[in-house]
């Protein structure tokens, strides 16, 4: 097992790395809690596949007798959203949780985020766990306390910077993720390749097939890309100084991707897999970077867009007036894009024209590909 620190200005945190460690893990943590009730935030379908061992873990926490209630609601990035959120403050209030109490969020990216934001929020703040059940989750989203809703057509519009009191990374219980949802956790991984780690991006090239990657040590790459994103958040916990924004890199276009197809079409890292390869496209039609970085990208990230399918009627155009409705909104829109590989750059500028290039070009491309499959 492994043991990261997040030093944040004030306080830090740990985030255990390692594989059967939660149980022990999660009973020492609520030891030192000593809450009198816990609130376990998930999907159902999660809790079908790991929650009796979860709550038999809580449970089992014989300092003091713990209530444990759980809060479910169903998958879906569109289920991030404000009608959720007071569902969950409705379940707290009737069920009386006050700030001695815990909750734990049990899921993925959008439990996370979702379950951080309540912490954040109810009677203004109450301690929370972070459990990630995927690899999008563990290597990225329960990292950093960023927790947050979505609005109709505004990704995580509303939320907070709330860290949590601890972060258990078990990739043990990644044996139970679907290969498209695994695929969807490495475009992650691979985005802190591109930034910041020749290592990470070696092993990935290495690996061709998805079902090869599946055989990577998983404890090292999870621990070497919290190590990363712990990095970051101590420099620029607030997202001010601009360090933590290059971890948005492929997220401009991931985001217009994601609220074009109303959340429903593809993995949030599939998203952001196309987002990386359109912004390598950007920047070297921006003449920023050449033809072998586009080609990095193509080699590493296609492999994990198997099931993505964008003949569904989704055109350019409506990418472009998303990213246009940002802007509309008084929102700079900043690029992160590269100019070599570990060699990141903000872009607070970029022409309309090379966006919409990068964009157009990238998905007749893969329109092509579905065509020959």
């Amino acid at each position: 097992m492994e043991r990261l620190d997040v030093k944040i200005p004030g306080r830090e945190y740990p985030v255990y790395v390692g594989r059967g460690i939660y149980g022990e893990i999660l009973q020492g943590l609520l030891h030192g809690l000593k809450p009198g009730k816990v609130a376990v935030v998930s999907h159902p379908s999660i809790l079908e596949l790991h929650g009796q061992y979860l709550m038999d873990t809580i449970a089992a926490h014989k300092e003091s007798p713990v209530d444990v209630l759980t809060f479910t609601f169903p998958e879906g990035e569109e289920q991030k959203n404000l009608k959720t959120l007071e569902d969950g403050y409705r379940f707290l209030l009737n069920h009386e949780f006050t700030r001695e109490d815990v909750l734990v969020a049990f899921g993925g990216g959008v439990v996370g985020d979702l379950a951080g934001f309540l912490a954040s929020s109810y009677y203004r703040g109450i301690p929370y766990l972070q459990i990630p059940t995927t690899l999008m989750a563990m290597v990225d989203s329960s990292v950093g306390g960023k927790v947050g809703v979505d609005l109709p057509g505004a990704k995580n519009a509303v939320g907070a910077f709330y860290q949590p009191q601890a972060v258990v990374c078990d990739v043990e219980v990644l044996q139970t993720l679907t290969k498209r949802e695994y695929g969807s956790g490495l475009a992650e991984v691979a985005k802190y390749g591109f930034l910041f780690d020749q290592d990470l991006l070696e092993e990935l090239e290495t690996s061709q097939q998805l079902s090869q990657r599946y055989e990577m040590d998983q404890e090292a790459i999870v621990g070497s890309c919290v190590a990363h994103k712990a990095r970051v958040v101590a420099s620029d916990e607030r997202d001010v100084s601009g360090e933590r924004a290059l971890l948005n890199y492929g997220h401009t276009f991931g985001h217009a991707l994601e609220s074009a197809t109303h959340y429903r079409l593809m993995r949030h890292g599939e998203a952001v897999a196309i987002g990386m390869i359109m912004a390598a496209e950007a920047a070297a039609k921006a003449g920023m970077a050449g033809p072998e970085l586009q080609e990095k990208h193509r080699k590493i990230l296609k492999p994990l867009l198997g099931e993505v399918n964008l003949t569904a009627g989704l055109g350019s155009d409506a990418l472009m007036e998303d990213m246009k409705a940002d802007k509309k909104r008084g929102e700079e829109i900043r690029f992160v894009l590269l100019e070599g590989l570990q060699r990141p750059r903000l872009v607070d500028s970029l022409p309309e024209e090379i966006v919409e290039e990068a964009i157009t070009e990238v998905m007749a491309e893969m329109r092509r590909a579905e065509r020959c499959h």
